[in-house]
């Protein structure tokens, strides 16, 4: 069994290269242009937002959980950055599987996390992938249940750096 991307997931990958876009040319501007020579807001603001952002959808979206994952009987291959960072666990590795529900303007998505040393190493998320209930029903069966797990922005930040 293999994870699919959804549509809408895709669109994170623009808005990554315009972030990228924006700092590479609006932002030599801001501080090459003499109208901006006594103006400090612009100079910390856009700067600061520009680069938030930019660590948020690589490290928290892209690395995290724009992901491919394949189930095999035995193995599960984990592809990240896409396909250039795989990572392989034994399926007697993992502890078993916990979901969480994560709110959001668009609806409320479900994200599936699959532990190994009590540590979460895999998210399989509704938003990205589209084939996620035959995802979650395939876990289910073939892995033990740790429950639900509150979601928490705070994790959320910690994960996004871990």
């Amino acid at each position: 069994m293999k994870t699919k991307f959804t549509i809408k997931s895709i669109f994170t990958v623009p808005i990554l290269f315009g972030l990228v876009y924006a700092m590479i040319s609006v932002l030599p501007s801001i501080f090459s242009d003499p109208y901006y020579d006594d103006k400090l807001f612009p100079k910390i603001f856009l700067p600061g937002i520009l680069l938030f952002s930019f660590i948020v959808i690589f490290f928290g979206e892209i690395r995290t959980k724009y992901i491919s994952v394949e189930i095999n009987t035995d193995e599960i291959i984990e592809k990240r950055f896409w396909g250039l960072q795989t990572k392989s666990y034994r399926c007697s590795e993992i502890e078993g599987w916990k979901y969480s529900h994560l709110p959001s303007k668009g609806g409320t998505y479900e994200y599936l996390y699959l532990y190994k040393d009590g540590r979460k190493i895999i998210k399989i998320s509704q938003f990205y992938h589209r084939n996620y209930a035959e995802v979650k029903s395939y876990v289910r069966t073939q892995f033990r249940d740790l429950g639900y797990e509150k979601f928490s922005y705070f994790d959320k930040l910690k994960e996004t750096f871990r």
